[in-house]
Parts: C-alpha cells; structure tokens; sequence
C-alpha cells in the first residue's frame, strides 16, 4: 500500500450478503443452515509432520 493511502475498514454487511444470495441461488450454490460450513481462503497454509517428510525425503533422493 502507497504511503499515506486511505485505509477503509471492509467488512461484510447482511446486506451485502443479501445482494449476493439471489445469484448464488440461482447458480444453486445454496445450502440449508445445517449444512453451511465457513470458507477459508487460507485453508490449508502449514504441512502436516508426514507431508513435510515426504517432501523431505523427495528432496533427498533428487540431490
């Protein structure tokens, strides 16, 4: 961010929300209450012990 730039707070409104649900409906994206999960746009950022020593040991055999 450019020094000195304007920082506006952005945060997601019910009524944002509610300008969205009809497309998303349409698409047939929608879901019962029940069945709704959050979406993470980081969701996976860490590997797991055995993912890391996988690669690891793929690493190993490339040398």
């Amino acid at each position: 961010m450019p020094a000195g730039g304007l920082v506006v707070p952005a945060l997601p409104t019910a009524a944002a929300l509610l300008r969205l649900a009809p497309a998303l409906m349409a698409q047939g994206l929608a879901v019962p209450a029940e069945q709704a999960l959050p979406l993470y746009v980081r969701d996976k950022v860490a590997q797991t012990t055995q993912e890391r020593l996988a690669a690891k040991a793929a690493a190993t055999k490339a040398d």
